[in-house]
């Protein structure tokens, strides 16, 4: 006997149920007060599922961890990022992208603080962070390349790429901002120096 189409349907709405409930516990472990590491028995144990679950779901823990930072990302609309790349004045691409990643770090902040501690004894998650650290520098890499050299001079364009790679960077805006302001509200501060690094008017 054929199965009813709808079954199938039924089965991939769960699927991605459970997908969002997994994704969900990850980012609670990130944010919650507690002192628990992230791994993927604590995923399981806050999701109330097995750990065999995740596995089915995301394969291993770099593909959970890819899947929440996808999550991460859109809630931040860090999909605008292909809109800057296509801003014709490269300086104003470096202030778009400025606000873009500001708000992505403000909006998950004790998540990156935890990640980044996380990552330091973590060779999965370090290499996942990485990964989605090249991106920024591959985007800061375009626009730069676009600035005319009068301003990346005597810096080569290597180096300017490098220094506001680190500037652009969450350790950056969340030591700017401090505890009394958030990674946003100094915006205009970063905005300043990447205009005193490329030497923009």
């Amino acid at each position: 006997m054929t199965p009813r189409p709808y079954q199938s349907k039924d089965r991939q709405k769960s699927s991605d149920a459970g997908r969002e409930k997994i994704i969900a516990a990850a980012r609670e472990l990130l944010e919650s007060d507690g002192d628990e590491s992230f791994s993927i028995d604590a995923v399981a144990r806050r999701a109330g599922i097995a750990r065999m679950t995740i596995y089915n779901q995301f394969e291993s823990k770099a593909g959970l961890l890819e899947a929440l930072f996808d999550e991460l990302a859109q809630r931040a609309q860090l999909t605008q990022l292909s809109e800057i790349f296509r801003e014709p004045d490269p300086f104003r691409a470096l202030d778009l992208m400025i606000e873009v990643f500001a708000r992505f770090w403000t909006g998950n902040r004790r998540a990156h603080r935890r990640l980044r501690a996380a990552a330091m004894v973590d060779t999965e998650l370090y290499a996942a962070i990485d990964q989605r650290n090249e991106r920024r520098r591959r985007g800061l890499t375009e626009i730069v390349a676009r600035i005319p050299p009068e301003h990346v001079m005597p810096m080569a364009r290597d180096e300017t790429v490098r220094v506001l790679f680190m500037v652009l960077s969450f350790q950056s805006f969340d030591t700017i901002a401090g505890e009394g302001r958030t990674p946003a509200d100094v915006v205009p501060v970063v905005q300043q120096l990447t205009r005193l690094i490329v030497g923009a008017r």
